[in-house]
């Protein structure tokens, strides 16, 4: 039976693709919570319906492409389809959607997307398709279920708090990051749904921000945004401890971390029972008047905000 394409016709697509994202990510291990990002877009000046292709069979959605653009950076997303549906329908939606990114009409010259290290066939797609690595962190995950949580005196109040607050987070980031660094974090931040954040604080005083996420279908927690007062010590493993109760919870069953926190974190990791997992891994590509560009030339043009990016 023919598969027909079509393009974004309103607000009800980014449902369906949201779901349809849901269901094809959930077996893939460390998958993130989908972000808010396409609905965002969607909503933006610079949005463009062709950005979103969906694969019909009568009224079945069998599949869909789409990306996420900011100027000549765009986060493309993989062509998803079900299961059967494999190769030839994703050279469609692929040709649909980033042969129109990299039209001049939308003028297209960055090219990334971010994968899980086992993502063997996504991975495998997007180097087909001319993608090269350009960077892979590590992924530490702690079994929530069986974690031992060693007491520790604590000397900081501790207190969770639902969503995120940007302003907070902002006010002790900008003591350690740079104007550009808070700009970066600002974007990303907004398109992510947080479930719920843990403070420290002295007297009054903030002295740790941490912003978690839950993926309610596969139980994996991730530590999306992490700010902390790098002159006190051992802030972080109570604010961790106290994050992992909450986990408990909400019925998590993973709590993985990114390179937000391993900077000098890694024996606390250690000590609460963190192993490493998997790698986060980031494929892009970069075109110029057609003519893609050596790997050293991409590099210098993704952005960091990127690995974080996209559904």
């Amino acid at each position: 039976m023919a598969v027909t394409l079509r393009n974004y016709q309103g607000p009800e697509d980014i449902d369906l693709q949201n779901s349809f994202w849901t269901g094809a990510t959930r077996e893939l291990p460390w998958s993130w919570k989908p972000t808010i990002s396409p609905s965002l877009y969607s909503k933006g000046a610079q949005f463009d319906p062709r950005s979103r292709c969906f694969a019909f069979e009568r009224e079945r959605l069998v599949g869909y492409m789409s990306f996420t653009g900011q100027g000549e950076f765009v986060s493309l997303g993989y062509p998803w389809v079900l299961p059967g549906y494999e190769g030839e329908l994703q050279e469609r939606l692929y040709g649909a959607v980033y042969g129109f990114a990299a039209s001049s009409e939308y003028g297209g010259k960055t090219f990334a997307q971010r994968f899980r290290r086992p993502w063997s066939a996504q991975i495998s797609f997007f180097k087909r398709h001319g993608f090269t690595e350009q960077k892979c962190s590590p992924i530490y995950a702690l079994d929530i279920g069986s974690a031992v949580i060693p007491e520790a005196p604590i000397s900081y109040e501790i207190e969770i708090h639902p969503g995120f607050c940007w302003g907070e987070f902002r006010e002790l980031a900008s003591r350690h990051s740079s104007q550009k660094e808070l700009k970066m974090s600002e974007l990303y931040f907004a398109s992510v749904g947080f479930d719920f954040a843990v403070t420290a604080r002295s007297k009054s005083k903030l002295l740790a921000y941490l912003g978690f996420t839950i993926r309610p279908d596969t139980g994996f927690a991730e530590l999306i945004a992490v700010a902390l007062d790098h002159t006190v010590p051992n802030v972080l493993a109570p604010c961790l401890e106290s994050a992992v109760e909450e986990l408990r919870s909400r019925n998590a069953l993973f709590l993985g971390t990114g390179p937000a926190l391993l900077e000098g974190a890694f024996e606390i990791l250690v000590r609460m029972g963190f192993d490493k997992v998997s790698e986060e891994l980031l494929l892009s590509k970069n075109i110029s008047d057609g003519i893609e560009t050596d790997k050293a030339s991409q590099a210098s043009v993704v952005p960091k905000i990127v690995s974080k990016l996209g559904n």
